[in-house]
């Protein structure tokens, strides 16, 4: 059973309620829970959207949470960090777009807004939101998702964006306070 969307609490962190017409729990979903993640598919705490003022401007971001990332010390557990989080951007798409074409029997209804957003203009957006993290790392996991996505950023023309916890409430995903 899928989460209330007030219950957005990931990796310590209060995620505001975007409502039932912006925001996917694709994570919590059914068609995630008991038919892909078995498969070996990975995804994205949720998917929502945002709109910018005008209809035009709109985004859909598949937002995941990390409470911190692993030191850039460490390349090689950086990069195997940097490899899951990019396939569960990846996986979150084609799940996504499965379902619009589709493609599963068990069908969960997508948000109203979600509807013909690549049609009407909308971005695609892959946004890293991390507890804590220094400026350093998110700048290196930006550059180090955008560089390993690059081939599917050419076909799908999205963004990679990396915040910590204090950007992510001055942009009003994040409500400010610890959670657990």
């Amino acid at each position: 059973m899928q989460k209330p969307l007030g219950d957005m609490v990931f990796s310590g962190m209060q995620f505001s309620d975007f409502g039932e017409d912006n925001c996917f729990l694709i994570e919590d979903s059914r068609l995630y829970q008991k038919s892909l993640a078995h498969l070996g598919y990975k995804t994205v705490e949720f998917v929502m959207y945002k709109e910018n003022g005008e209809p035009k401007s709109g985004k859909l971001l598949f937002v995941e949470a990390k409470t911190t990332l692993r030191s850039l010390e460490n390349k090689t557990r950086f990069t195997d960090e940097i490899n899951d989080i990019s396939q569960k951007f990846i996986d979150a798409l084609q799940i996504v777009c499965g379902v619009w074409h589709g493609a599963r029997k068990e069908k969960p209804n997508l948000p109203a807004n979600f509807a013909d957003f690549r049609e009407n203009g909308k971005k695609i957006v892959f946004l890293l939101v991390v507890k804590k993290g220094d400026r350093n790392q998110l700048l290196a996991a930006s550059e180090a998702i955008s560089k390993r996505l690059l081939k599917e950023s050419r076909l799908w023309n999205f963004d990679v964006k990396v915040i910590d916890e204090q950007i992510a409430q001055q942009e009003n995903l994040v409500l400010a306070g610890e959670s657990e």
